[in-house]
């Protein structure tokens, strides 16, 4: 009777730490790296992106529920998503995102990514980046996420090829969480570069194109 009683009790334990980790992986915290909706508080993500106009590699850390900071380290061959030429470019950005809508159907943050970069183009050009992007996530189900963007993302260059560039991009993309703690991301934006220089300006075409993998822990 006492070994009946014992192995009934063994058998609880087993049944409950199935079902607890079965509980915990169904109820883990939804979140995104692109789509209006934060890391969460405390996460780490480590995020690489490949397309045009380069490989792009990101950190970012969870401040609170509603708040993250990080970095990023772009190699382009594709300065700044210019289609008009092709130049070697690197560039450090600090990176900074605030929810600040949350409907659970509807997900909206503010994005700042102050930097620096440089580029070949005969001679080195040297330049700081100040770029300002909405977000707007929209949930489909717990694993796929809608998102669309609205974005500045403005730069300036210094010396003999100083100028002011005012890109204007509309975007769109996918993310997919693949595990709980594996997200999949593709993210699309395109529109017009204005330039000013020399008392004049022009206009080129901008692309980003890119498709990531992020991994949280």
């Amino acid at each position: 009777m006492r070994a009946a009683k014992l192995n009934a009790v063994c058998w609880s334990a087993v049944l409950a730490m199935c079902f607890g980790g079965v509980a915990r992986a169904q109820g883990h915290e939804h979140w995104t790296v692109d789509s209006g909706e934060t890391v969460g508080s405390g996460a780490n993500v480590l995020r690489g992106q490949v397309g045009f106009p380069g490989l792009w590699g990101d950190f970012v850390h969870g401040i609170d529920p509603t708040t993250e900071i990080g970095g990023r380290l772009q190699i382009n061959y594709g300065i700044e998503g210019l289609t008009s030429s092709t130049h070697f470019e690197m560039a450090f950005q600090f990176l900074a995102r605030k929810q600040f809508v949350d409907t659970g159907k509807i997900k909206f943050a503010l994005t700042f990514n102050p930097g620096l970069l440089f580029y070949s183009a005969g001679s080195t050009v040297f330049g700081i980046t100040f770029p300002v992007e909405g977000q707007l996530g929209i949930p489909l189900d717990p694993k796929f996420t809608l998102n669309a963007s609205f974005g500045l993302p403005m730069w300036v260059t210094f010396g003999d090829f100083g100028a002011f560039y005012l890109p204007i991009m509309f975007g769109g993309g996918l993310e997919y969480l693949l595990e709980p703690n594996i997200a999949l991301t593709f993210k699309l934006r395109m529109g017009p570069t204005i330039y000013f220089a020399n008392g004049g300006s022009a206009s080129s075409f901008t692309l980003n194109a890119l498709f990531g993998v992020a991994y949280k822990f």
